[in-house]
């Protein structure tokens, strides 16, 4: 419910994001067909990978969420959110539903430039805080 919800934000900001000279990757955890499955609907330019395991979600410090991460008012506040925007959660998972989200920009040399880690379930990074960060840190290295 959450992934597909900030898929399609992206998809909603992709002109954005591709203006300010950033690509959109999407890591999700499954199969490749699930990335196959919502991408191209929910965000067609983003580049989706979809991998068995979370290897990529800890390299990057994203954890599996405890049962406080996963239900508390927030949380339920957020599922309200996603679903009041048509994203529901399907009721065979194609990924981990423990594992908690992030958003990172990433420069061509492999500069973490922005991280948002998510601190509870559906707690998704501000496109616009993501891109000023983006332009404040290109400023600053130009």
């Amino acid at each position: 419910m959450f992934c597909r919800e900030w898929l399609a934000q992206l998809g909603r900001h992709q002109a954005e994001i591709e203006a300010a000279g950033l690509r959109v990757v999407a890591v999700g955890i499954g199969e490749p067909k699930h990335a196959q499955r919502y991408c191209p609907q929910l965000a067609p330019r983003a580049n989706c990978v979809s991998l068995p395991e979370p290897l990529a979600h800890a390299a990057y410090g994203l954890t599996m969420g405890t049962l406080k991460d996963l239900l508390n008012a927030q949380t339920i506040k957020n599922g309200w959110r996603a679903m009041r925007s048509g994203h529901t959660q399907s009721l065979v998972s194609t990924g981990n539903e423990r594992q908690l989200g992030g958003t990172f920009v990433v420069s061509r040399a492999g500069i973490v430039e922005f991280a948002q880690v998510s601190a509870v379930a559906g707690d998704h990074a501000d496109i616009p805080t993501v891109l000023a960060a983006h332009r404040a840190w290109e400023a600053r290295n130009a």
